[in-house]
């Protein structure tokens, strides 16, 4: 039985995929919002911590900056991998003879079969401990560079 790590790999070829699958198809690049839509949605399904959480949250300009960069992020991935199918099928003057939901449903099919596997309160756990031991080392190392920078600026000091 494949492993979880496993399973997620596979969703996450599944989702970058799609738009690969629909420039080798030839589609138009009015696809390329939806992909985008379908990245954001997987962002929101996985990480739900790291979105506002009520409306009025949603309405502080914090979170349509936050929003908009991520979509831009989204919109230039899927950019990528739609032109490298573009320029795949190109090149082996190749046109695969998909219907246009196909390719959607290949990117729409990783976010439930990610999420079985993925469990956001975990991760946010994770991320919390990690956060925590990033402070402990900038703290011990504050505390390493505190007497150096108090000897470089003390001319009674020697330390010889």
């Amino acid at each position: 039985m494949p492993n979880r790590l496993q399973i997620f790999r596979v969703a996450g070829v599944l989702l970058y995929g799609g738009p690969l699958l629909a420039g080798l198809g030839g589609f138009g690049w009015p696809v390329v919002p939806v992909f985008t839509a379908i990245f954001l949605l997987w962002l929101v399904v996985l990480r739900p911590q790291e979105w506002p959480a009520s409306l009025a949250d949603w309405q502080r300009p914090e979170a349509m900056v936050a929003l908009a960069a991520r979509a831009v992020v989204q919109l230039l991935l899927v950019a990528l991998c739609f032109g490298i199918g573009r320029g795949i099928g190109g090149v082996l003057g190749v046109t695969l003879g998909l219907p246009v939901l196909a390719p959607i449903a290949v990117s729409l099919l990783a976010i439930p079969l990610a999420r079985l596997v993925w469990n956001p309160a975990e991760v946010a756990q994770i991320d919390l401990a990690l956060d925590d031991a990033l402070r402990q080392v900038q703290a011990i190392a504050a505390e390493d560079a505190a007497p150096d920078d108090q000897a470089a600026t003390d001319p009674q000091r020697t330390d010889s």
